[in-house]
């Protein structure tokens, strides 16, 4: 997927798995954004699906949650082929040092404060919030082709930046598909994480498993007494999966001495000014590249922060290539009822794209859609995993060109690769390629 005989057709692939996993080529190179549920076997399923991708530039988790980052740390311990970047949540600095140096103490906090919570009988912090927040020729079935123009624009592509924006999205339109992804550059590291490489004393992958069970049995315990409700254990549980992910994730990271690059969502906030990336190839939408100082607070507080706060990233089309525009949970916006668009403060595309389904196709996050079509001409929109609530009634009666799945929760239908296969290099946008099962839930 990544050789150079491929490098002139982009495509991006929705996963067949039960949480969320998108695998972009762009430009002969290939990025992982998102790795599933642990149980999902992420290597497994990159290994039975494209054996001939030896070689992952870049690995994007946009959040905690364990839908997305479950999967990673297997991946990032067993795959064989090369991995380039990894690029994280920067409010992850608020937890990973606690986690790595001692994971035990950090279960043992979250434990006192849920039995605080039970104590003083206080409205629960967790159980009270959403639970949910083609081989090597890529081949597929096509369930149909669009012929892609976009009226209004001429025959260039403008790359004035907005005047808010210091995304650069430029990229010669005949250019070579080198990619400079800043790996001689020094990285923006933090202290402390720099001494947690070097250090020999961490705690073991055991110590850290058998802590993370001690948390899972103690909230279940609870849960049998009637301590907690059956949602509230829910949402406890899934947190400790977070944890384990993050903790795991960081460990197998230095392990294989990856370049760690930190995205950090407060930045953004403050500047409503994105900044990073890799210009003109992945580039985010609601962060600026940095490592934030660490957030002083209680376990449960840091936590939320982070679950609360997913990223999003851009891949910006040109006349001959792909654009994807990956949503993670996020609703593309913050404020009242999520109304103040995060796409407003980055250059418009002048070309369809392609979007992945915010938060699974959750009715949670139904204002991400206004968000998306005010700012942009969107083919397909392409959903992969989810409960049996998602996709919800907003994506069901979307009426764009084409929606997609991997999977449905909804359906008794087999999952299977679903994705669009990119223009290449040619003088006119040409028809696209779908693959996969297109929604018609009711």
């Amino acid at each position: 997927m990544s050789s150079r005989p491929h490098a002139l057709h982009d495509l991006v692939l929705a996963l067949p798995i039960t949480g969320e996993s998108f695998l972009l080529r762009r430009r002969g190179h290939t990025v992982l954004v998102d790795g599933g549920w642990k149980k999902d076997k992420i290597a497994d399923v990159l290994a039975a699906h494209f054996p001939a991708v030896t070689a992952l530039d870049v690995i994007v988790c946009t959040h905690g949650d364990g839908d997305h980052a479950g999967g990673l740390p297997n991946l990032l311990s067993r795959w064989p082929g090369r991995i380039g970047q990894l690029w994280l949540p920067g409010r992850w600095v608020d937890v990973v040092p606690d986690l790595l140096k001692d994971p035990k103490g950090f279960v043992d906090g979250l434990m006192r404060e849920l039995n605080t919570v039970i104590r003083k009988k206080l409205p629960d912090p967790i159980g009270n919030t959403e639970l949910e927040q083609a081989q090597a020729s890529f081949g597929g079935d096509p369930v149909g082709d669009s012929k892609l123009s976009e009226e209004g624009t001429g025959d260039q592509e403008s790359d004035n930046p907005s005047p808010t924006s210091e995304a650069s999205w430029s990229e010669a339109d005949w250019g070579d598909d080198d990619v400079d992804f800043g790996d001689t550059e020094s990285t923006d590291e933090p202290d402390w994480f720099a001494e947690l490489r070097r250090s020999s004393a961490l705690p073991t992958d055991k110590a850290a498993s058998d802590a993370f069970g001690s948390g899972r049995s103690r909230i279940r315990y609870r849960e049998s007494k009637g301590r907690i409700g059956t949602a509230s254990a829910l949402a406890w549980l899934r947190l400790i999966d977070t944890v384990e992910a993050i903790r795991g994730i960081a460990a197998a990271a230095m392990g294989r001495r990856l370049r760690i690059r930190w995205f950090d969502f407060d930045a953004f906030s403050d500047t409503r000014r994105p900044s990073g990336g890799v210009p003109g190839f992945l580039v985010p939408i609601n962060a600026r590249e940095q490592a934030p100082p660490p957030f002083e607070g209680n376990f449960l507080a840091r936590l939320t922060r982070i679950n609360r706060e997913s990223l999003v990233f851009f891949a910006p089309p040109r006349w001959h290539r792909l654009g994807v525009l990956f949503c993670g949970d996020s609703p593309l916006g913050d404020g009242q009822k999520f109304g103040q668009s995060f796409l407003q403060h980055s250059t418009p595309p002048g070309l369809p794209i392609v979007a992945t389904a915010p938060h699974h196709g959750a009715e949670t996050n139904s204002a991400a859609y206004a968000h998306m079509s005010n700012w942009a001409d969107v083919m397909v929109l392409l959903r992969t995993g989810g409960d049996r609530k998602q996709p919800g009634a907003t994506f069901k009666a979307l009426g764009w060109p084409f929606k997609v799945c991997a999977t449905c929760p909804q359906s008794n239908r087999t999952p299977r690769l679903a994705g669009v296969a990119g223009p290449g290099r040619h003088r006119w946008f040409p028809p696209a390629i779908v693959m996969g099962i297109p929604c018609d839930c009711t």
